[in-house]
């Protein structure tokens, strides 16, 4: 659930938000050249634009090029009840990217022989179903098929309620080893699962007899990052960011909220935005294990998500996501070049579909304006971009594609590679008819010419919450984006050949 990757859409750089009257902060060299005074300020540009498109309080970018130079910067707020301003030394949440430091212990464990990568759970986890076949390569893998508690109501409440209750240790073993229906036969296909890297959080505490805490701790030492950690409780090191969500139409503090029960070794741990930056070269060259074991690391494998041994790769560049509540995480690095790019933000909501930004928005664009040749796919801007629909067009159009008393070749809005489903609008508003909503449209924001994205206030059964709806160009028209329409339909059921 947290730290997917979204990345599908690279160049069109695709935007992570703010309130637009809190967007304060100021670079920060921190050594090594300076980027040219033009370039900084077309990234300060991008990152503004990105941040006044959708409702994150503020962010944090370091940037470490041996040719451009070296920039940190924090943008608006980190604190929205003291207004605080964003510190570029504050500590974030970083969510999935602990998976990295997750794998690396593993596989120093099995450098010094102190485990196989060939064992089987049920050796150090016993009662995981699948267990005697499941390997700890697996885990690392994201093979294991183990379930990843997705659908259990008490886990996701915790994600998705203003008043969750406190998550319990054991409460996850508890419902991974209760509910063998759900988990997957091993060694299949790659699906990322947020419980295969708990139970290697618990197959190390096993091996080296210490709490995780500690274990990851000691990686995070090893690696010379003194202001990462992995916090025993929920509170965090000072200075540090407050995180937050939105339920409603206010942003809720979530900052408590991420429990090392709840996330485990999956997603527990903090650090910096320098620090991120600095550990993106470790990560990808394998510092501290071995050549082959290194090498066995960035062994990928595709499925609903391309991943090695705790390693995500988009084109060249080696890294990892992350997102709990309230953060958002996205940390790379270009081997080639040799740069790191490093992008927190302090709000992330979930479900992910509702907002649509994330760490990885500012990290696309900021990549796309830098390094645009190392983004596979990325599309050429058109020369002469569609025009720019007004707050109403889109509240109209989008109200006629959730009708679902209107056939799709009779919708004014389409969607971009509908030629693979000419009925993927009927699916959409099919899948929402149990659950009518309303999109009112506040704010339409433009990137480049290729991309917009369309601010909202979603009302549902009474209920309102913020929208933000991605749009790309194509055919001298704005088209609902393909991957939004995909991941809004699929949890509801619905399935279609242009979400392959």
């Amino acid at each position: 659930m947290f730290g997917r990757n979204r990345l599908a859409r690279y160049a069109l750089g695709l935007t992570v938000a703010a309130l637009a009257t809190m967007l304060v902060g100021c670079w920060e060299v921190e050594s090594g050249p300076a980027f040219a005074a033009e370039v900084a300020s077309r990234l300060d540009e991008t990152v503004r634009k990105q941040m006044d498109a959708g409702l994150i309080p503020g962010a944090l970018v370091a940037i470490h090029d041996p040719e451009h130079g070296t920039l940190v910067k924090a943008y608006g707020v980190a604190d929205l009840a003291s207004g605080r301003p964003m510190q570029v030394t504050d500590h974030v949440r970083i969510g999935s990217v602990t998976k990295t430091f997750t794998a690396t212990a593993v596989l120093m464990a099995a450098d010094e022989r102190k485990l196989s990568l060939d064992d089987p759970l049920e050796k150090y986890v016993p009662g995981i179903p699948n267990g005697q076949t499941i390997t700890l390569r697996d885990l690392l893998g994201m093979r294991g098929g183990v379930w990843d508690l997705g659908g259990d109501p008490d886990y996701t409440a915790q994600l998705l309620s203003k008043e969750a209750g406190e998550w319990q240790d054991g409460a996850r073993l508890r419902l991974l080893t209760t509910n063998p229906d759900k988990a997957q036969p091993p060694h299949i296909k790659t699906e990322y699962s947020n419980s295969e890297y708990f139970l290697l959080g618990l197959v190390l505490e096993k091996v080296t007899g210490k709490p995780i805490h500690e274990v990851l701790d000691g990686i995070a030492e090893a690696h010379g990052l003194h202001e990462t950690s992995y916090p025993a409780d929920v509170t965090m090191p000072s200075p540090a960011s407050r995180g937050y969500s939105y339920f409603d139409e206010t942003a809720t503090d979530v900052t408590a909220r991420n429990s090392p029960a709840l996330f485990g070794a999956a997603g527990s741990m903090v650090s910096t935005v320098n620090e991120l930056a600095a550990y993106a070269p470790k990560l990808a060259r394998g510092d501290l294990l071995k050549p082959e074991t290194s090498q066995a690391r960035q062994q990928f494998t595709e499925g609903t998500v391309e991943y090695a041994l705790g390693l995500q790769r988009f084109g060249p560049w080696l890294g990892h996501t992350g997102g709990v509540l309230g953060y958002s995480t996205h940390v790379a690095y270009l081997p080639e070049r040799r740069v790191s790019v490093a992008v927190v933000v302090n709000q992330y909501t979930v479900p992910p579909t509702l907002l649509q930004v994330s760490a990885s928005s500012i990290w696309g664009a900021i990549v796309h304006q830098l390094y645009p040749d190392s983004l596979p796919g990325a599309e050429p801007e058109p020369t002469t971009p569609p025009p720019l629909p007004t707050s109403a067009d889109l509240t109209a159009q989008l109200a006629q594609t959730f009708d679902p008393n209107i056939p799709a070749a009779g919708k004014t809005l389409r969607v971009a590679g509908e030629d693979k489903d000419p009925e993927l609008l009927t699916k959409l508003a099919t899948a929402f008819a149990p659950y009518p909503m309303t999109i009112q449209v506040d704010k339409v924001t433009e990137f480049n010419g290729n991309s917009l994205l369309a601010t909202s206030i979603s009302a549902s059964a009474g209920a309102k919450r913020p929208i933000v709806v991605p749009f790309v160009a194509q055919g001298n028209a704005w088209r609902l984006e393909t991957g939004w329409v995909c991941e809004s339909i699929i949890p509801l059921g619905e399935t279609s050949p242009a979400c392959v």
